[in-house]
């Protein structure tokens, strides 16, 4: 009876991931269990594969809101605070930065993902889908 359950429940996580498009981050080992994606830090290609052309809610201990970053190096932001702006971006091997606004301090720090959102200098980053 236990195998059923167990197989009944592992049948209803994977059904569950497969229907749901954002399902990064967890994967099952050969035991059968549920693993965390580990955390690493991107590549400046991963990077930029990663964010352009893609808006995302942030999360930063100065505001909250949404962000789209372009390819040019560019993103326009929405903050729940300070409302709109626009900033720069640039990226190298496991290093993202990032001025908000006009003549803003340049902020630069690892860039990493944990299969579900990135964490981004100052920034946790959550992609807007659909």
């Amino acid at each position: 009876m236990h195998i059923l359950r167990w197989t009944a429940l592992v049948g209803a996580a994977v059904l569950l991931a497969a229907c749901n498009n954002g399902a990064n981050g967890v994967k099952f080992n050969a035991s059968g269990k549920l693993e965390p994606e580990k955390i690493h830090n991107l590549t400046a290609a991963e990077i930029k594969g990663a964010i352009e052309g893609k808006t995302f809610q942030y999360t930063r201990s100065d505001g909250n809101g949404f962000i789209t970053y372009q390819p040019d190096g560019s993103f326009a932001f929405q903050d729940d605070v300070k409302g709109s702006g626009t900033g720069t971006w640039s990226a190298t091997d496991g290093k993202f930065c990032e001025a908000f606004g006009t003549g803003a301090t340049t902020e630069c720090g690892e860039f990493k993902t944990t299969g579900d959102a990135f964490f981004a200098a100052k920034s946790r980053l959550v992609e807007m889908k659909g």
